[in-house]
């Protein structure tokens, strides 16, 4: 009889699929709970108690090192900024791993022709790059990409991995040994909705707005370094139109920012912390203006703000040597890890877990539409607020904003 329990609540699994790659018996599947979120079930007749899945868990905290801390403000000097997110810099480092003759692991968009799905694939070619650029805001199908991963790097092929810190600790726990040719690349991770919460949302505005949606970003920059939303929806004739959106206009989107429809872990996540994952992290650098105004080019120095600034934190030896060897296009300025995580809590702690939470979930068992009418109930408040923000003078709003974050 099974006698293994892998988690004992939902909060302790993040959903990596380390321990369901790695069951010798495939007795491992993942199914998916109430919420739309996968968690690992274990087949009691075919569980040969043999603890290969327990071993390969990393969520538990025996592997978890204290990042180095070296921490930079940065932008990739000749990458197109404008479609990549952030300043740049995985799209740098990935486009050098290319050139030199390694494989990029990423989550892509990817429209199927029915919808639009976000999983991890392998990127071969520079005009491939695209493909994994831009912020995307749901949990990403990872497939047997863990696998695939081991394979390259048997091969002696150089992979550069790039991924939530959860999902890094998942492939290296998967691995369970280092390998000097995988380079990761983790983001700063707020928490993940489902991918099921968000084909819903996808489904709603569809029927809403009568049309296909062939594209989805939440990171525009063609409207500025912001959290402008552009979706490409398409007719029945193959006519496309754009639709940009601010967060507010979009309930999945704004829900997301408000930490509303996170997978449970993410409100207790050990990685929003020192405890980094990937050999590097990547981020935006907020406030930069209030942190490093010296490093803006309107005082003199080299960061256009508008059009975006990263965190860089190098974790370990293995990122260091990620930088010097494949970071030639990136341009660093000295900073720290206590400044670049002023503001931005998710260097320092999880996003917190809010009452909404409960009320959203219950709802999506019911439709999205019911999420939609309980979301626009809240939209007057927020169109109340954005429009008495709008008379108040620029110098004013800086002061303010200044004396709110510095609480």
């Amino acid at each position: 009889m099974q006698s293994i329990e892998l988690i004992k609540s939902e909060k302790e699994c993040c959903g990596c699929g380390a321990c369901y790659h790695s069951c010798p018996k495939k007795a491992i599947s993942m199914v998916k709970n109430a919420d739309g979120f996968m968690y690992p079930k274990i087949d009691e007749t075919e569980c040969i108690d043999c603890g290969t899945c327990l071993k390969v868990c990393n969520f538990k905290g025996t592997t978890w090192k204290k990042t180095l801390g070296e921490t930079y403000a940065a932008y990739a000097k000749d990458t197109d900024l404008i479609q990549s997110a952030s300043g740049g810099l995985f799209a740098s480092l990935a486009q050098s791993v290319l050139a030199q003759g390694g494989v990029v692991y990423g989550c892509a968009m990817l429209f199927d022709g029915e919808k639009l799905i976000p999983k991890h694939i392998c990127v071969r070619e520079q005009q491939e790059l695209l493909k994994l650029k831009g912020s995307k805001y749901v949990h990403s199908e990872l497939g047997n990409i863990y696998v695939d991963v081991k394979g390259k790097l048997h091969e002696n092929i150089s992979v550069l991995f790039s991924g939530t810190p959860c999902q890094i600790m998942g492939l290296k726990g998967y691995l369970q040994k280092e390998y000097e040719n995988l380079y990761t690349v983790e983001v700063v991770c707020h928490g993940v909705p489902s991918i099921q919460m968000y084909h819903d949302y996808l489904a709603f505005v569809e029927q809403r707005e009568k049309k296909k949606i062939i594209e989805f970003k939440f990171r525009d920059k063609s409207q500025g370094w912001k959290l402008y939303g552009k979706m490409v929806l398409q007719d029945e004739y193959g006519a496309q139109t754009e639709k940009y959106f601010e967060p507010e206009e979009s309930s999945y989107y704004q829900m997301f920012l408000n930490s509303y429809t996170y997978r449970e872990n993410c409100y207790s996540c050990p990685f929003a912390s020192e405890y980094r994952q990937g050999d590097i992290t990547i981020g935006d650098y907020w406030c930069i203006d209030l942190v490093h105004p010296e490093y803006l080019t309107e005082n003199g120095g080299r960061i256009d703000e508008k059009q975006g600034a990263s965190c860089l934190i190098i974790n370990n030896e293995q990122g260091k040597k990620l930088i010097e060897k494949y970071g030639q296009g990136i341009e660093m300025w000295n900073s720290s890890y206590e400044q670049a995580s002023r503001y931005n809590a998710q260097l320092r702690q999880p996003s917190l877990m809010k009452d909404e939470r409960a009320i959203v979930f219950e709802l999506q068992k019911q439709g999205y539409d019911r999420i939609e009418r309980w979301y626009q109930k809240r939209l007057a408040k927020i169109r109340f607020i954005r429009k008495i923000r709008a008379t108040i003078p620029k110098g004013v709003k800086k002061i303010v904003r200044k004396m709110i974050l510095n609480k």
